[in-house]
């Protein structure tokens, strides 16, 4: 039985959490859902310290979250398109978690990666895909999907039709993940 964590770069309750909402309810299994914008999350310091041991000096909320992500099978990550990038909570969320970088902790932990805009669902994917190579290809996760959908305003995404099917996608995927 997988147990999926599903995380949201939001600093706003709008179409990323619309979409983590609706795959959320949708799992059967073990499940929870982070909001980042809850969360005291400080930036990373470029100390190093966890490039030798697998822990941060810095002692806020990411412990927890931290223990939440080892624990879990599936991570599934949403976050808006900021100017080509992923929102400040989101980029403070991934630099944190450099820990996990030498002891190859989080090695083949399955990923979805979801994405939302207001520009073209091709430049999102473009955005989405660049913005987190990094974060993709130093844990050795292994992304079994990445996800971009059209919203800028807080509505857009539940109002837009194609959105419903591209959250079945996500869906679909995830029970291929249960079975």
């Amino acid at each position: 039985m997988s147990k999926y964590l599903l995380i949201s770069g939001s600093p706003r309750k709008g179409n990323t959490d619309f979409i983590l909402s609706k795959v959320y309810d949708s799992i059967k299994e073990e499940k929870e859902l982070i909001l980042l914008r809850n969360h005291d999350i400080k930036h990373c310091k470029g100390c190093l310290v966890c490039h030798d041991k697998p822990e941060c000096v810095i002692k806020d909320d990411m412990d927890k979250i931290r223990d939440k992500i080892l624990n879990s099978n599936v991570l599934i990550v949403g976050t808006p398109n900021y100017f080509g990038n992923i929102t400040g909570l989101m980029k403070d969320f991934v630099d944190r978690l450099h820990p996990f970088y030498k002891a190859e902790s989080l090695k083949n932990k399955k990923l979805i990666l979801i994405m939302v805009g207001g520009g073209e669902i091709e430049g999102l994917k473009k955005y989405l895909n660049e913005t987190m190579y990094g974060f993709v290809k130093y844990l050795k996760l292994d992304l079994i999907g990445s996800y971009c959908f059209k919203g800028l305003y807080f509505n857009d995404v539940k109002q837009n039709l194609d959105s419903d099917k591209e959250i079945n996608k996500i869906i679909e995927k995830i029970k291929e993940i249960s079975l």
